[in-house]
């Protein structure tokens, strides 16, 4: 029997999902896949080159794809697969997740994952109040809930500082590009600058120290936080006994351009048997594995057909049809070689500009510098 090796992340919606549906591949097809897990910060940090080395498939994110054009450590996916396979599964994609591993012309990843930030509420709580569809609504309901000694809440830490400007920078008109020669706009970049200030000011106080899992939890297993606004969505805190309280999530304030976050499977050009790599990430994407074993073992599917499923729906409280049009119309960040070295930078950036109540126009002056020294030095 064959026996791939393979390196996700620590969480039962990166690891469980995998862990099951390859155990049901060994059995039909006679090829193990072993599974190791990385930290959520490796994930979206750690060496793509050096993991590529000790794998024979890697969970990645989309930004990473500038990385594996420019250093070939995967191996581009039409070299392996057919087109039919992978035109099928271009058209099952949800929202733009498999298009965002396409970069310089090569398909270097499958989405087997899809995500975006998103808003998130604990219904028992809500009351009366409606869930926010406009920023400023958002601030409105901040302070009826203030009245009740309740909060709105997001994640903040550095890696989340980082999404959320990207967001709203996208939402305001200012899109983070590649082909950009400035980050943003000066305007847009003040605007949502101060924006981030007040909902630091505003929102719950341990913000600045949470991910969306810190945040998901806090939410579903305490009294305080009724709603949230922007952070990446996890059907697992919307399923039956997954936590104390069941949340429920929505689509973003304004919907449009919020950042795509998710997953890809891809191959390491290292593997000794990168054509069976390749056909066990084809399977694992499909309709049929994805909408069946996946989503029952805590997934959160990359494939369009699971999102719209009646079953899949009723599973999470109906995650996927609550969430579907931001994931739809979400934003792709870019996936020049130096970007994940610089969304790490921009996050630490962003992150002690709210903890330090730094000058915002210091701080952005020394975000479009970074940023033009970070693109043109990987032109």
């Amino acid at each position: 029997m064959i026996t791939l090796k393979g390196i996700t992340w620590n969480h039962p919606r990166g690891y469980d999902p995998l862990v099951a549906a390859s155990k049901l591949y060994a059995k039909q097809f006679g090829v193990k896949v072993e599974w190791q897990k990385r930290s959520l910060s490796d994930f979206g940090d750690q060496s793509l080159t050096a993991m590529a080395t000790e794998n024979d498939l890697l969970i990645i994110e989309h930004p990473h794809t500038g990385v594996a054009s420019e250093t070939n450590c995967l191996v581009p996916l039409e070299d392996l697969l057919t087109y039919e396979q992978l035109q099928q599964l271009e058209q099952q994609s949800a929202g733009p997740s498999f298009l965002s591993y396409y970069y310089q012309q090569k398909q270097w990843a499958l989405p087997v994952d899809a995500a975006m930030q998103c808003a998130a509420s604990r219904p028992d709580l809500m009351g009366e109040h409606k869930i926010p569809a406009t920023w400023e609504e958002v601030f409105e309901l901040c302070e009826a809930l203030k009245t009740q000694d309740l909060q709105v809440g997001i994640a903040f830490c550095a890696t989340d500082c980082l999404c959320t400007f990207l967001s709203l920078t996208a939402q305001f008109g200012s899109s983070v590009r590649e082909n950009n020669h400035l980050l943003v706009t000066r305007e847009v970049g003040l605007q949502v600058l101060q924006l981030m200030r007040t909902m630091r000011d505003n929102f719950h106080l341990n913000c600045l120290n949470w991910n969306p899992i810190q945040l998901y939890d806090h939410m579903a297993t305490e009294n305080d936080i009724v709603y949230s606004p922007l952070a990446f969505g996890y059907t697992n805190y919307s399923r039956e006994g997954f936590r104390k309280n069941k949340l429920c999530y929505h689509n973003a304030p304004w919907t449009k351009n919020i950042i795509l976050g998710g997953a890809g499977i891809a191959v390491s050009a290292g593997s000794s048997h990168a054509k069976e790599a390749a056909e066990y990430a084809a399977w694992l994407c499909s309709a049929a594995i994805q909408n069946g074993v996946y989503v029952k073992e805590q997934g959160q599917p990359g494939n369009i057909v699971s999102w719209k499923d009646d079953a899949a729906n009723a599973l999470t409280n109906n995650f996927f049809l609550n969430t579907i049009d931001t994931l739809t119309y979400a934003y792709v960040r870019p996936r020049y070689s130096g970007w994940p070295a610089f969304q790490q930078w921009l996050g630490e950036a962003l992150h002690q500009y709210l903890k330090e109540d730094l000058n915002p126009e210091t701080v952005l002056n020394q975000l479009q510098q970074a940023y033009a020294a970070s693109y043109q030095n990987h032109l």
